[in-house]
């Protein structure tokens, strides 16, 4: 598929998504090889059988997609992030919290009250902003860092406990994690922390 064709169908399915006309992307069996779907909404489109190997997909909102019979249909969503356990299965991220040590969006747990943290967790993939407790990469801290008022802190959890919606862009929630300490910007553990266990 050329990129005239694909910029069509993204139009007519942001038109779709938006109650304005439009189409529901369909590409199924579609060539997507190397394609730049990079924040590209691709919420809802129907990606079945489609190749998509070597596409720009950072950014791209995959939920509720159907992603049967592609490269992405079942992948580890952890990984593909970047969040990789070591042999025991415990895995390390970042919370951004607020001046107080408590969430940027809802608030709630404070980090410099506890060390170890646990609560429900929504289990739905096809959901990305949901119950939990919301950790994300680096480099996803990075882009929210609007404010140097907030506050940076590493936290280490088991990937079992860990929910990865499709398509994340760096962020993913857990039901239980322990704090390791706090971190710069630069994403250095602050002297007088323990360091990593």
């Amino acid at each position: 598929m050329n990129k005239v064709e694909l910029s069509k169908i993204l139009r007519e399915h942001k038109k779709w998504l938006q109650g304005n006309g439009g189409s529901r992307a369909d590409l199924r069996g579609a060539n997507l090889r190397g394609a730049d779907l990079r924040g590209a909404n691709l919420r809802g489109a129907d990606l079945s059988d489609a190749n998509l190997s070597r596409a720009n997909l950072r950014g791209a909102n995959l939920r509720g997609a159907n992603l049967r019979d592609t490269i992405l249909e079942g992948i580890n969503w952890l990984a593909y992030i970047g969040i990789v356990p070591n042999k025991l299965g415990v895995a390390y991220a970042y919370k951004i919290t607020n001046a107080d040590g408590e969430g940027i969006y809802r608030g709630g747990i404070n980090y410099t009250k506890a060390k170890q943290f646990s609560t429900d967790v929504d289990p739905d993939v096809n959901t990305h902003c949901s119950r939990g407790i919301n950790l994300a990469t680096f480099s996803w801290c990075l882009n929210e860092f609007t404010d140097k008022s907030r506050r940076l802190f590493m936290l280490k959890f088991n990937v079992k406990d860990a929910v990865c919606p499709i398509g994340s862009d760096g962020k993913f929630r857990v039901s239980k994690c322990t704090k390791v300490g706090e971190c710069d910007w630069n994403g250095n553990l602050k002297e007088g922390t323990n360091g990593i266990h």
